[in-house]
């Protein structure tokens, strides 16, 4: 069933079926006209359309942009790239172009879009849709039908110094000589017609272009990027690390509801630990568990299988330890005058699993202090793989994404493997306990199981912590 939902600054709900928008797309204020009309498939994501328009106009994709409804000057929503919003101070509009889809914004003939690019010289290009063509899509899901104009040259000053540079490039103009000594005298020498840096409209070249960007390859958009990876996207230094994000993000939504077996089947441990403290038991002086607490918790939950010892004292038996801690990293448990109770939220849900099992969710990741933490980071990256199903190399995957974070060992070494395996070890040891990884312990974490893939994938659309 297709979601009938239309989110905050949108305008409409996804199509179920992608279908053809004719767009036709002029830059605003040039003389004469620069525009393109192109088709391109109604369930491209606004960041597959900014590749497009920087084709189709020659562009580099060196500065930021964003798309805005309503009118140019007032928009009703702004949704800006990844670097925009990084360094944006204030802008309340703002929202991101992650899981925003073009038939969202542009869905009938006579919408309109307005795409901005380069702050400093202020490019505008008024993108409208002239016609919907259902039952098909485009090849290569983005195809030029026609257009005229050489695209502006990059920071030649916006549309007063284009216009400079479009009369210096035409001996037969009346100013040619004038505007030809203006540039001149913005690159301090003298220059050629061929020196300025236009970008003659070619279709042919153009069409070339859209096929190499491979839409057709690219992941379907997401339905939503929860917090807890937009948090990771708004690290990413370059395209190739927003796009390794954004692939990930595609799978970690669509998952399905929890049912009460699969809660109760994955929080045993958890409801074990909660069922055995009670409404409390005293700790002893060195601030440990009891030894028959310990004691019934090793035996409840089969611990012998896994751990040498009587399994009476919790300094020794570090399963225990882990899973008492990690409770009250959840926020389930907390030391009070004494003693280990129940937290009120522990309380409220001590006879609903499924809602325990979405609390455990949205407290993953376990590991860090917060979202500016490497643990934490690494947290989200696991709980992505997992999401994907793709945990083989889990280690070399997440110590390749956190170095392209920015993120270092020693001085100024690449996150290695074993790194990123102690960083998210916390993280492991839980999701183990309940469930998520296929005990093999040839393997670390383990192969991802199908309710390891739904507890990630609602950590990961689940509120941040």
């Amino acid at each position: 069933m297709a979601d009938t939902s239309v989110a905050e600054g949108r305008r409409h709900p996804r199509r179920e079926t992608p279908t053809t928008l004719r767009l036709h797309v002029q830059l605003a204020d040039a003389s004469p006209p620069v525009w393109r009309r192109i088709e391109v498939a109604s369930d491209l994501g606004l960041d597959d359309l900014h590749d497009v328009l920087q084709v189709a106009f020659g562009w580099e994709d060196r500065h930021l942009h964003r798309f805005t409804t309503g009118p140019q000057g007032e928009p009703e929503a702004v949704f800006a790239c990844t670097a925009d919003l990084a360094v944006a101070d204030g802008d309340e509009l703002a929202r991101p172009t992650w899981d925003v889809r073009v038939d969202e914004l542009l869905a009938a003939p006579g919408e309109r879009l307005h795409y901005q690019y380069d702050y400093g010289d202020n490019w505008w290009l008024d993108v409208e849709v002239e016609d919907v063509d259902d039952g098909r899509i485009p090849p290569g899901r983005a195809t030029l039908l026609d257009g005229a104009g050489a695209g502006p040259p990059e920071d030649c000053g916006g549309i007063g110094g284009y216009r400079t540079v479009v009369t210096a490039a035409d001996p037969s103009s009346p100013g040619h000589r004038r505007a030809l000594a203006e540039v001149a005298g913005w690159w301090g020498r003298e220059i050629t017609p061929g020196e300025l840096g236009l970008v003659p409209f070619d279709p042919a070249a153009v069409s070339d272009r859209l096929q190499a960007l491979d839409l057709d390859g690219r992941p379907p958009v997401p339905c939503r990027v929860g917090a807890k990876l937009a948090a990771l996207l708004l690290r990413a230094r370059d395209t190739a690390t927003e796009r390794q994000l954004r692939t990930l993000a595609s799978t970690a939504d669509g998952g399905d509801d929890v049912d009460e077996a699969r809660a109760a089947r994955m929080l045993r441990p958890l409801r074990v630990l909660l069922d055995t403290v009670g409404d409390g038991v005293k700790l002893t002086a060195a601030g440990y568990l009891p030894p028959a607490v310990v004691q019934r918790i090793f035996d409840e939950l089969d611990l012998g299988d896994e751990w040498i010892g009587k399994g009476n004292r919790e300094d020794l038996t570090y399963p225990v330890l882990q899973l008492r801690e990690t409770g009250q990293r959840l926020q389930l448990l907390r030391k009070f005058k004494g003693r280990l109770v129940p937290t009120p939220r522990a309380r409220a849900l001590a006879d609903d699993p499924v809602g325990l099992w979405q609390h455990v969710a949205g407290a993953l990741p376990v590991g860090g202090r917060d979202a500016a933490d490497a643990g934490w980071q690494a947290g989200v990256l696991l709980l992505a793989l997992m999401a994907a199903g793709a945990t083989d190399d889990a280690e070399v995957r997440v110590a390749a994404l956190l170095t392209a974070l920015g993120w270092a060992v020693g001085e100024g070494q690449p996150v290695d493997p074993r790194t990123a395996g102690h960083l998210v070890v916390d993280d492991v040891r839980l999701l183990r306990r309940l469930g998520a990884f296929e005990r093999d312990r040839r393997a670390w974490p383990g192969t991802v199981t199908p309710d390891g893939i739904a507890l990630a994938r609602a950590a990961l659309t689940g509120p941040c912590r």
